[in-house]
């Protein structure tokens, strides 16, 4: 059947879930695909909404289409694309953080560390790939074990204070900070510094639902109201834990003889990887007889035993940018102020605030190098999880085309975002031709606002870049959504076999 959706004639298929979905027709030329754009903005389901769009020829920068290009809006996730593109700008993509075990002398013949094991955070955001398993920390074990250490007499001393700021981003609202993906930030990360509270359903209604944390127990101090539900009745369960406290409440139900799983925030990002390493060393036949201590002071000692590297940049900015991952985009923000404070460059502002103020300050001077003034770009943190970030669509685009010209990073970046039909944030939308695999692109989504930026090629065989933001998305349908309506425009490019201006 055919019907008209915001002014364009769209032609209703089935997909392979048996749902329907709007195919965009092919624009004839460019003036046509100009109409499709402005017309999908007027036309929105969300009337007060605010759109910014700008696309460009990713050759010369010609503009194909914009609207309000020039004003500033939230970004949300899109901010990952600034963040990432600085710390590869500032770094390399061969890069890698250093973790270090320290002790005050090497172990004796027999493998025995006399003393404490001292371990020096370097902030790396994703040991082991992020995975929430302790078999992410398992380099550590290996390293350790290739120093010639058998087992620790001592304890476990976790020196931190790598970053100097507090564990989350300007702007971060308080109910976010305990889920998982505001989990904080710091010198230790284990599994995106974020446990899994799993619920166990007994077999009939009523019956009590066991409740643990993975991969460690005693996580939080949970208070649990959930019970068994009927068979045929879907799991729904509420969590809630104020920041700063191991309390968290649970109330609902789950599925009679199922398991239902939740990712939270853990409170100390130092404790969790501690414990966990202990633990890594343990179960992995090197034997903690000490304790652990995560806020360890004094002198270090000299001998370094064993440097723990990170993944390179280059795989941490695909782990940041195809999931959208926060606390490694914030992570990797850090990590620029740091090396500011740490490792001052020409042009560098040093004695700006904290580490999170540094980082601002670089990217200001790094954006200025592709043409981005600081009236179009305001960042406070590496996520997006602020509403205090602020970018318009222009230099956004400016953003894609300098990182597509730079010959060292180009693969890189392109290779990092999420890419249409495929993976990251993008794999489920639009599985079929001409999007799926032709698009790469970092999405962004707060409450009420929507974020899509990124390359494809038209069906006429050009390169083009297009940033698409709306902010204020509300409409009175609880059906509309603003991504649904990114994605037509996306379509419209995909499908426009006419030339534009290169």
């Amino acid at each position: 059947m055919r019907r008209a959706v915001c002014g364009l004639w769209v032609v209703a298929v089935l997909v392979q879930q048996g749902q329907a979905k709007d195919v965009v027709a092919a624009p004839a030329d460019l003036a046509e695909l100009q109409s499709v754009l402005a017309r999908t903005v007027a036309g929105t389901r969300a009337p007060g909404a605010s759109w910014g769009v700008q696309v460009v020829s990713l050759k010369t920068g010609a503009v194909w289409f914009e609207t309000n290009a020039t004003r500033l809006f939230v970004p949300a996730s899109n901010s990952k694309l600034f963040t990432v593109a600085l710390a590869l700008d500032r770094f390399g993509a061969d890069h890698r953080f250093q973790t270090l075990l320290r002790a005050s002398a090497k172990p004796g013949p027999d493998g025995v560390l006399a003393g404490d094991l001292w371990v020096e955070g370097g902030g790396d955001p994703s040991p082991g790939g992020g995975v929430a398993e302790l078999s992410a920390l398992g380099l550590f074990r290996e390293v350790l074990t290739q120093a010639g250490v058998r087992s620790v007499r001592g304890g476990l001393r976790l020196r931190g204070g790598w970053f100097d700021t507090p564990p989350y981003g300007a702007g971060w609202n308080w109910d976010d900070l305990p889920e998982a993906y505001g989990a904080p930030v710091g010198a230790f990360v284990f599994g995106d510094n974020a446990a899994r509270v799993v619920f166990r359903a007994g077999a009939r209604p009523g019956d009590a639902v066991r409740v643990s944390t993975e991969p460690l127990g005693d996580v939080f101090d949970i208070v649990s109201r959930v019970k068994t539900g009927p068979t045929n009745r879907e799991s729904r369960v509420v969590l809630r834990r104020l920041p700063g406290s191991r309390r968290l409440e649970a109330w609902g139900e789950v599925r009679g003889g199922s398991t239902y799983v939740e990712r939270m925030a853990v409170p100390d990002g130092d404790l969790w990887f501690g414990r966990s390493l202990r633990e890594t060393f343990i179960s992995g036949g090197i034997p903690v007889t000490g304790g652990l201590d995560v806020s360890a002071d004094g002198e270090m000692p000299a001998v370094v035993l064993a440097t723990v590297p990170s993944l390179p940049l280059s795989e941490l900015a695909a782990l940041c940018l195809k999931p959208s991952n926060n606390l490694l985009a914030h992570q990797l923000w850090l990590h620029v102020g740091a090396d500011v404070r740490r490792r001052p460059r020409a042009g560098d502002k040093v004695a700006v605030g904290d580490d999170a103020d540094r980082a601002t300050a670089a990217m200001t001077r790094f954006a200025a190098g592709f043409g981005v003034t600081a009236d179009e770009l305001v960042m406070e943190e590496g996520s997006g999880l602020s509403r205090k970030n602020l970018v318009t669509p222009r230099a956004t685009t400016r953003l894609v085309r300098h990182m597509a010209g730079n010959a060292a990073l180009a693969g890189v970046y392109r290779a990092a975002l999420p890419v249409w039909g495929v993976d990251g944030t993008l794999k489920n939308r639009f599985k079929e031709a001409p999007l799926k695999g032709n698009v790469q692109a970092k999405t962004g989504t707060l409450r009420h606002v929507n974020a899509l930026a990124g390359h494809l090629t038209t069906a006429g065989g050009q390169s083009v870049v297009f940033a698409i933001y709306v902010n204020g998305f509300q409409a009175a349908d609880a059906a509309a959504s603003g991504r649904v309506e990114m994605d037509r425009m996306v379509e419209a490019l995909a499908r426009f076999a006419g030339q534009g201006p290169e």
